[in-house]
């Protein structure tokens, strides 16, 4: 029994077939799915700029951009899920280093399966499977299914 499906999204090609693949399973094992999406510390204003981003409101204007277009990315993947079949969608947007907020958010919504692209938007820095995937995979506490 599959209690619950964590599926990782940051609206790549490999996340949508994340999303279809996760939308599948969750259908398959009557599990509700679990649509997160990470806001990377990185995709905001440098740390060494922060408190000069503070006071001129570009932190919380940067967030705010970001955590929109976060929230845009799950509502599009939770329809996607709802049209596959999957009765039970929730989504989250979380502020937070990618790898670890995923595991943190599967371990916090019980999920016994991460599924998430092989590769997102990331730099290139893992070609062959991406930094985070990578991470995820080899420190989740459940099981992690990258998708091509």
């Amino acid at each position: 029994m599959v209690s619950n499906v964590l599926v990782a999204v940051d609206g790549s090609d490999h996340s949508d077939r994340a999303v279809a693949f996760a939308a599948d399973f969750a259908v398959k094992y009557g599990s509700p799915l679990t649509i997160l999406n990470v806001v990377s510390y990185a995709s905001t204003v440098p740390l060494s700029l922060g408190a000069y981003a503070e006071l001129e409101g570009l932190y919380t204007e940067s967030r705010s951009i970001l955590e929109s277009a976060g929230q845009e990315i799950v509502g599009q993947a939770a329809k996607t899920a709802r049209e596959a079949g999957v009765s039970t969608v929730n989504t989250l947007v979380e502020l937070g280093s990618p790898a670890k907020t995923i595991c943190e958010t599967a371990e916090k919504v019980s999920a016994d399966v991460i599924v998430m692209g092989r590769r997102g938007l990331g730099d290139l820095s893992g070609w062959l499977l991406g930094s985070v995937s990578n991470r995820v995979a080899h420190t989740a506490d459940c099981t992690v299914i990258t998708v091509k």
